[in-house]
C-alpha cells in the first residue's frame, strides 16, 4: 500500500471513529440482511481491481457484489454446459403417433 493511500485510510478511520455511535435521523435505510457462509480472500492484479472499483461505482454496488455475481455466473455456465441434452427422431411409423389431445377426444366419445 502506498504511503499516500495509507495516510488517506488512517484519516478516514479517524473521522469515522470521531463520530462512532452517532445516529443521524433519516440518514439512511436499513438494508436487507444477508449472511454469507464463508469469506474467501483473493489476490487480483491492481489494474483489474481498479476496473472493478470503477464498474462497482457505476452500478452503485460493492466490489464484493461484483465478485459474487461473477462467481455465480461461472457456476451457472459450468453446470449449464454439463447438463445432458437429449434429442431423438422417430421414423418409420405407418400411423401418426397419438397426442394427448387425440387421447382426450377418444375418451370423450
Amino acid at each position: 500500500m502506498s504511503e499516500k493511500r495509507r495516510n488517506n485510510e488512517i484519516a478516514r478511520r479517524e473521522r469515522a471513529q470521531a463520530h462512532a455511535g452517532e445516529v443521524v435521523s433519516g440518514s439512511g435505510k436499513r438494508g436487507k440482511p444477508r449472511r454469507m457462509a464463508q469469506m474467501v480472500s483473493v489476490r487480483l492484479d491492481g489494474e483489474l481491481v481498479s476496473t472493478l472499483r470503477t464498474i462497482a461505482k457505476q452500478r452503485g454496488v460493492t466490489v464484493s457484489d461484483l465478485l459474487r455475481e461473477g462467481a455465480e455466473q461461472v457456476v451457472q455456465k459450468t453446470y449449464a454446459a454439463a447438463r445432458p441434452r437429449v434429442s431423438y427422431t422417430i421414423s418409420g411409423a405407418d400411423e401418426a403417433i397419438p397426442t394427448a389431445a387425440d387421447h382426450h377426444a377418444y375418451a370423450t366419445n
